[in-house]
């Protein structure tokens, strides 16, 4: 979810391979690779250091790349995405893989594969331990084509495990071999994203899952986030700013209404459609939106998001309930703050927990502790590595 957002725009040049332009690429097809850095043993110390991630498990340096491949879109349609894969050097032809979906961001230009924010320095932290580490843009961000629905789990599905696909042969390429046992990880929204990932894997002809870890993951919307959001206990700006993205992104997938009017009050209905169009940076959202939720929705959106009906109900089941209805069969580990998170409520954990234990599956919650939200991801990924050094 949404906190603070940078913008910055790495220069590469393209490296190695693409595909002609005769040929008609499908689902998974490596369109193009770049590099886009490159970091030794003690430059990945220093850029964990300066964020205040432990670097106890730093054992390699890094080069990261942007491949940009063939997926689907929301309407089946075939569209082009983007997304980051980043390698541990001197690590062998083999190494384990991580599958890491991101938090919140709103501007293409934010994304691991295009901007060098926290978005991909979680990659980077994993693949200095040593694992392959493959980070989807999701649609609609980095290079990709369109705009960005925002938590819909189907097309952030898709959208990984195609990426997976162009990343198998990526490091073929490259003289080395993707471990097809993934360990998925994510933060916030992308901690649905890995369970959603989690869950795709288990039937899939090439890939299976190995584990699956949460971080902060927004796992219960109407349950518990939403109503979160509405009555102050989510910060009342990150509030705003995260149900405005929800219900614009949800209705160009779902038409939830006709005129924006409809979900937001003026004069905020003339301009908040036009903010999430993937060219708009955090900041400049949150400085055109005003402070809190009541002064931004309308009666209508907020009993929609309180209860949905019709058109919303089917936005709530793509978006929703990712822990709901499987036992994962492998091991889960859900890490979240007891308090001071002040956008992700610890009820999302502690409700997708519950879910699982109704179907004989347990994930336990990982106390990260006293923190905010940000600050949970980098107290995490150190345990993460842990749990994940103990998959065999």
């Amino acid at each position: 979810m949404i906190k603070y957002l940078t913008v910055a725009v790495v220069s590469t040049s393209l490296i190695g391979f693409g595909v002609p332009a005769s040929a008609r690429p499908g689902r998974g097809d490596l369109l193009s690779a770049m590099p886009i850095t490159g970091l030794s043993v003690a430059e990945v110390t220093a850029l964990l250091a300066r964020q205040a991630i432990d670097t106890g498990a730093v054992r390699h340096g890094v080069d990261a790349y942007r491949l940009e491949y063939r997926t689907a879109g929301p309407d089946g349609r075939p569209i082009t995405a983007s997304g980051a894969v980043v390698l541990p050097r001197d690590g062998g032809p083999a190494r384990p893989t991580v599958a890491f979906q991101h938090g919140t961001i709103a501007a293409k230009a934010e994304a691991g594969s295009v901007g060098p924010d926290t978005n991909r320095t979680a990659p980077i932290t994993f693949a200095a331990a040593g694992y392959t580490t493959v980070a989807p843009d999701y649609l609609g961000l980095g290079t990709g084509e369109g705009t960005h629905p925002y938590l819909d789990l189907p097309t952030e599905t898709g959208a990984s495990v195609d990426l997976l696909r162009a990343a198998d042969t990526f490091v073929r390429r490259a003289g080395r071999t993707l471990d097809r046992r993934v360990l998925v990880a994510g933060f916030s929204q992308g901690g649905p994203a890995a369970m959603a990932l989690g869950r795709a894997l288990r039937d899939h002809p090439r890939f299976a899952p190995r584990a699956v870890a949460s971080i902060s993951g927004v796992h219960d919307l109407f349950g518990t986030q939403f109503p979160a959001a509405l009555d102050g206990t989510v910060t009342p700006k990150l509030a705003t700013i995260s149900t405005a993205y929800y219900l614009v992104a949800a209705n160009r997938l779902h038409h939830l209404y006709d005129r924006a009017s409809r979900a937001f009050r003026a004069p905020y209905d003339a301009i908040v459609e036009n903010l999430f169009d993937g060219l708009h940076s955090g900041p400049e959202i949150a400085a055109s939106l005003p402070a809190t939720p009541a002064d931004l929705l309308t009666g209508w959106a907020v009993g929609q998001l309180r209860r949905p009906t019709g058109p919303m109900v089917r936005a709530a089941r793509a978006t929703d309930g990712s822990c709901v209805g499987w036992d994962p069969g492998v091991p889960v580990r859900l890490y979240a703050g007891t308090e001071g998170d002040e956008l992700v409520p610890l009820g999302n954990s502690t409700r997708c927990r519950a879910e699982f234990l109704e179907h004989g599956a347990d994930a336990p919650i990982v106390d990260l502790g006293p923190v905010n939200h940000n600050t949970s991801a980098k107290r995490a990924y150190p345990l993460v590595l842990e749990f994940f050094a103990g998959q065999r």
